[in-house]
């Protein structure tokens, strides 16, 4: 009997090691010359400079006016009581001219447990333009 569990579990040992040796290549379709596109890429560019130089990592901060692109919910969590933000960058400024992010972010702590957010981006890429408002009402 033991000589059959260990021949069982040195089995289930044997496959998973080989099953993990599978290399999968995957070869591009030629033919085929379409870019892969998002929806809305450019929600993914941070408008402002500390959770950008903070690699993107805006969740992570204490609340200031650019949390309504992060976590919307820590505008009621803010020390002051209303805070504006007014952003621009060039993106890719090095190798064209008229592709920005503009962004206008507004928020208003109404009392300890809840705040009124609103913000609006504008994204121009040259001749597509892609423009975001949201606003938010936090109650809790």
């Amino acid at each position: 009997m033991t000589k059959i569990v260990f021949l069982t579990l040195l089995s289930f040992i044997t496959n998973n090691i080989t099953s993990q040796n599978i290399i999968t290549t995957i070869t591009p379709n030629t033919e085929d010359s379409r870019v892969i596109t998002t929806g809305v890429p450019f929600m993914l560019i941070a408008a402002d400079a500390r959770s950008a130089g903070l690699a993107d990592m805006g969740v992570a901060t204490s609340a200031d006016a650019f949390s309504q692109q992060w976590n919307p919910s820590k505008s009621a969590f803010a020390i002051s009581k209303q805070g504006i933000g007014v952003t621009y960058t060039p993106y890719l400024g090095k190798l064209v001219n008229d592709v920005f992010l503009g962004n206008i972010t507004y928020y208003n702590r109404i009392n300890e447990r809840s705040a009124v957010a609103g913000s609006f981006r504008y994204f121009s890429s040259g001749k597509l333009s892609y423009v975001k408002l949201l606003i938010n009402y936090h109650l809790l």
